[in-house]
């Protein structure tokens, strides 16, 4: 993204280490002073124009979260009228002995359903048949660590910076 003067945000950011160099030298304050006043402008007209394309996209993404929310909602309640036409569709070829039926360019047919086949568990379940996962306890381990305890397995990474926009 550029202004008026063709500077690049990237531009800006060498200017400002630049700037830095500046800064640890014994030259003219004055020019210092100047320098630092331009960057700096240049930088809040910079990121003016970057939050206004920030602001924008915020905007578009929220309206596609509603047109998302409107089609999901459209095509559950598709689902679910296919699903119903279908159950009664079953229901009166059960009731009529039916298993299959020819009906223009299709044929319907009543099948069992494939894959593994369902299991419910009717009381309290053996040890032999149940397994243990074993998971780190993160709760516990970030207390520790939070407590000053020093784990060999574990520590607390530094946080992650973000930048707020108001």
């Amino acid at each position: 993204m550029t202004t008026q003067n063709n500077t690049t945000l990237y531009e800006l950011k060498e200017q400002f280490r630049t700037l830095y160099e500046l800064a640890l030298e014994d030259g003219d304050e004055q020019a210092f002073i100047d320098t630092l006043e331009s960057l700096v402008g240049d930088l809040q007209n910079k990121a003016r124009g970057c939050v206004y394309v920030i602001k924008q996209l915020e905007m578009e993404e929220d309206q596609c979260d509603k047109v998302i929310e409107a089609f999901t909602a459209k095509k559950k309640a598709r689902e679910n009228s296919k699903k119903k036409i279908k159950q009664r569709i079953m229901e009166t070829m059960e009731a009529a002995g039916i298993d299959k039926l020819e009906a223009g360019e299709y044929t319907l047919k009543i099948a069992k359903n494939g894959g593994v086949q369902p299991l419910k568990i009717d009381g309290e379940v053996p040890d032999k048949f149940t397994k243990v996962i074993v998971q780190p306890d993160n709760e516990l381990i970030r207390k520790a660590l939070n407590d000053g305890k020093e784990l060999e397995f574990a520590h607390l990474e530094p946080r992650g910076r973000h930048l707020n926009i108001k």
